[in-house]
């Protein structure tokens, strides 16, 4: 449904990098013996075997060099940027301020070993003025945190201190607030202000903490948001077994045909079925700029490393999590990697290494030792019916125990990702992952099975990842302009056990990284629940389908717009109908030019073709008041009559046909517009032209 590229698109229209050529170049030079030795280790089927052989092969090892590649700090535009947002800020100009600070904000050096600097202090300082006073708060109390842990001067604390104490009591935070005003008083005593004004700043608030001494309470209020929350769908019935599902799912397993989503019950259009949280997920490159590095999420006044300008992230969590697991192993090396060619779900497969400690990985060695593709089918119960263990998608077993195809894969594709997994493993080593003593030129056990569990990880990606996407619009709950557009991937481990169909079941759609998933169609217990890997069989001929899928996914695409070779939407017409038959709910072709209305099923039942007409006429109502609604930008009445006006259809007609389909891609953009990642494009404001700045 979405009109973006897929993964595998995107995938398409990078460079090549100079992996590829490397690959080439090792496999020209390695000898006949290396070659021989290879092969065997391919058909031993030694995963262990070959990582270690990858590892040692000398020419591999001669014609590759891990290289420190960044963008790094630049003093001059922290300067000249903090002199534009000074500027701008005397001048009223708000958002131009918020503008030019934030990029002396991503520019300003730190000290590698504290990550402190004086000169990031001050501008995030002054950034959290401009925040305060356009009421976003939530963002200048982590620019006043930030400012203090980069080494903010103790002279000018008191402002800061002011700032943090009234956005706390504006919160109902009035124990954090009453201990800031406390802070305040004390910082006034090194404080670099006016003596004038700095009495009277004593005594106002000295003031204040007389007024919470008289105040029969001080409390922290529990029911105040002080930051927006992840707004999350909510599952109306869970599932016990699943906890990303809905009660309506169920999974079974087939060998050849694998794992597969199940309707446990009748389920509705547009019913919530899936929240899931990724195990793993990376932005594209391209929009590390504009996403946040860690959640995905748009930044407004984002927050830096402290080393490179690449990665940035929306708040001081978000930074902090990253900082302290897996970002300190790519930031040097983020731009080696991009140059590398390799693709997004080579830096899904390196992440999920990284984000976890060598620690966690050898502790769990058993977990990792047997592949289970029929793995989380068959949960049991207790004797009060709870799940004995539940199938969760932060689960690193559940992740490895993903499809990989490895059965069907050739020598040089496993001695293609082996070597991609050498190379990762001997980045994490540079960058302390085994720990600072590690030796570069020799492999140890850990090191092998670790670049193993890397290896293995890599084979899942590449049929398990999906496409993380943002719906840009031109104007907010308007359609026209808008695109879906593709900023990053991810592994859910419970979503990636739906199967394709051509005529999906479900969207998907994004909140941060999370993957949230409606039907877009009605589905009877017992039918299978379809997601959709790509291609839609409206959009695409059932041929490039095939291809694509097969190229892509290794599988025959089997589903009923492929058997039956549905048409494209363009080569749909109103000229035949399927009415549906009651009985078996098989669909009865009719001429519409036809005068013969004593229509029977193949079951034999009569299709009363007379009611059928009157009933589908009578829809087009619906489907109206749902285009105005559309037009007016009222979301969620459009959705709510568009999906009882395909409902109502559903009753009569069997698809294909043209309405069916036009209206699920109006339901996917309602959906898209209310709940998922949004972004308006605007203007950005541009710096004032200097002579002396030759940094733009």
């Amino acid at each position: 449904m979405a009109t973006g590229l897929t993964l595998q698109e995107v995938e398409e229209k990078k460079p090549d990098g100079f992996f590829p050529k490397l690959f080439t170049n090792v496999a020209k030079t390695m000898g006949d013996a290396n070659v021989d030795k290879m092969q065997e280790l391919f058909e031993s089927g030694d995963s262990m075997a070959m990582i270690r052989f990858t590892y040692e092969l000398e020419t591999y090892r001669n014609s590759l060099e891990i290289k420190e590649f960044y963008p790094e700090k630049n003093p001059h535009e922290c300067k000249i940027k903090k002199e534009y947002g000074n500027k701008a800020y005397q001048d009223g100009k708000d958002i131009d301020a918020l503008h030019f600070y934030t990029q002396a904000v991503l520019s300003a050096p730190c000290d590698e070993e504290t990550g402190k600097s004086k000169d990031l202090a001050i501008v995030l300082a002054n950034r959290s003025a401009v925040l305060f006073s356009l009421k976003a708060y939530h963002l200048s109390l982590d620019d006043i945190k930030l400012a203090f842990d980069s080494g903010y001067p103790e002279e000018l604390h008191f402002k800061l201190l002011e700032r943090k104490a009234k956005i706390l009591y504006f919160f109902k935070q009035f124990i954090d607030a009453r201990d800031a005003y406390k802070q305040l008083l004390k910082s006034l005593d090194v404080a670099k202000v006016d003596a004038n004004k700095k009495i009277k700043l004593q005594k106002e608030v000295q003031t204040v903490l007389k007024t919470f001494e008289r105040a029969p309470s001080v409390y922290n209020d529990p029911n105040v948001m002080m930051k927006p929350e992840t707004d999350l769908p909510k599952l109306p019935d869970k599932n016990k077994k699943y906890p990303a599902l809905s009660n309506a799912v169920c999974f079974k397993y087939e060998p050849g045909r694998g794992r597969f989503a199940i309707a446990q019950r009748d389920i509705k259009v547009g019913e919530f079925i899936c929240v899931d949280t990724p195990i793993v997920s990376h932005p594209l490159p391209e929009y590390l700029g504009s996403n946040c590095g860690h959640c995905f999420k748009s930044m407004k006044a984002p927050l830096p490393c402290p080393i490179c300008t690449k990665v940035m992230f929306c708040s001081y969590d978000c930074r902090t999590a990253a900082l302290e697991t897996y970002h300190p192993y790519e930031c040097k090396i983020f731009d080696f990697l991009i140059a590398s060619g390799m693709s997004i779900v080579c830096f899904l497969a390196y992440k999920a290494m990284v984000q976890k400690p060598l620690k966690f990985f050898l502790d769990k060695r058993d977990k990792f030792e047997n592949h289970d593709e029929a793995s989380g089918v068959q949960i049991s119960l207790d004797k009060d019916g709870k799940p004995i263990e539940k199938y969760l998608s932060s689960d690193y077993r559940n992740y490895f125990n993903l499809v990989t195809h490895r059965s069907e894969r050739k020598a040089g594709d496993v001695f293609h990702r082996a070597m991609l997994a050498v190379m990762l493993v001997r980045c994490m080593k540079k960058y302390g992952y085994f720990g600072p003593d590690a030796n570069d030129e020799i492999m140890t056990d850990d090191e092998c099975y670790i670049g193993f569990v890397l290896n293995h990880f890599l084979e899942v990606n590449q049929f398990n990842a999906h496409e993380v996407a943002q719906f840009e619009m031109i104007a907010r709950n308007r359609e026209e302009g808008s695109k879906s557009a593709y900023i990053g991937a991810a592994c859910y481990p419970t979503l990636a056990m739906f199967n394709h169909s051509c005529d999906p079941s479900i969207i998907r759609f994004y909140i941060e990284d999370y993957v949230c998933v409606q039907t877009i169609k009605n589905v009877k217990k017992g039918e299978e629940i379809c997601e959709n890997y790509g291609p839609i069989f409206f959009h695409s001929p059932k041929e490039d389908r095939v291809q694509r899928l097969k190229a892509q996914y290794w599988f025959d695409c089997n589903c009923i717009p492929c058997q039956d070779d549905w048409p494209l939407m363009h080569e749909m017409t109103d000229d035949v109908l399927n009415f549906k038959c009651g009985a078996c709910g098989g669909g009865v072709p009719f001429q519409t030019s036809s005068m013969n209305i004593n229509l029977k099923c193949s079951c034999g039942t009569p299709v009363s073709v007379l009611k059928a007409l009157k009933a589908v006429g009578d829809t087009e109502t619906l489907s109206e008041k749902a285009k105005e609604a559309m037009a007016k930008g009222d979301l969620e009445t459009a959705q709510t009559l568009y999906s009882k006006y395909m409902t109502d259809l559903d009753m009569y007609l069997s698809p294909p046909y043209p309405d069916y389909y036009k209206t699920q891609q109006h339901i996917w953009k309602c959906i898209w517009m209310r709940y998922g990642n949004r972004v308006v494009r605007g203007k950005l404001p541009q710096a004032p032209s200097n002579d002396f700045d030759s940094v733009d």
